[in-house]
């Protein structure tokens, strides 16, 4: 009989101990494996940044990894699954840059860094998804070339329609615009402003000219004093 409860109380121990041993080999519930990640930004991006905040100035705020879903949303009337394939196809992705109103910080246009469309570029389908969700929502969407270094005043360029107010384009034209109003020159093919503009090279150059305000999309000019009839079709390079 002693020997039973010898044996019971050796398995007894050996449970506990077995127990012990198995909590200590196996993560607690409330255990949080993570740890910090590197930069938030590739290089390339963190250059890109840098130059992007000069460009935009006090026009707008800068932000960064937004993501899409917190931008746009499915469309109105789509059943419960639909919806949630919708919007899962844009939850996991992310804007490279926002540019935002300071005052309500409501999305002016998104910026994303363009890798090109080699077949090895994994990014390719990403950047024209992005692309056609933005078409899609009415997102104002600037695309620029990926590279070790940028220019403000390119980066200015390309985001400067979209950081000036409707509104105001109108009522503060430009002093070329002004000029062109003054002297009543439309362009006769597409009926924007002309401006004067200056051959820089070629046979008529330092000569005046009017150039449509459009160009490149429109390369009209016209002669402001001929000394010569010009002959036709001739442009002045710009």
């Amino acid at each position: 009989m002693a020997w039973m409860i010898a044996a019971m109380v050796i398995v007894g121990i050996s449970m506990v101990a077995l127990a012990k041993r198995s909590q200590k080999s196996e993560p607690a519930a409330t255990a949080f494996l993570y740890r910090k990640s590197g930069a938030l930004f590739s290089p390339v991006e963190r250059s890109f940044l840098g130059v992007l905040y000069e460009a935009v100035g006090e026009h707008a705020t800068v932000f960064g990894k937004v993501r899409v879903a917190d931008v746009v949303e499915p469309i109105a009337g789509l059943n419960g699954c639909d919806r949630q394939k919708a919007f899962d196809k844009v939850s996991d992705r992310h804007f490279d840059f926002l540019l935002c109103d300071k005052k309500n910080l409501s999305v002016i246009c998104a910026i994303e860094l363009n890798y090109g469309a080699h077949p090895s570029n994994s990014r390719h389908p990403r950047d024209e998804f992005l692309k056609g969700v933005c078409e899609e929502a009415g997102v104002p969407l600037v695309q620029i070339p990926a590279k070790s270094g940028y220019v403000i005043d390119e980066v200015k360029r390309l985001v400067a329609p979209h950081l000036t107010p409707k509104g105001k384009r109108n009522q503060e034209p430009s002093p070329l615009r002004q000029e062109s109003k003054i002297n009543g020159k439309v362009c006769p093919n597409c009926s924007a402003t002309m401006v004067k503009r200056i051959a820089r090279k070629g046979s008529h150059a330092g000569m005046e000219f009017w150039a449509c305000s459009a160009f490149p999309k429109c390369k009209t000019v016209e002669a402001i004093k001929v000394q010569c009839p010009l002959p036709a079709g001739r442009t002045f390079p710009v």
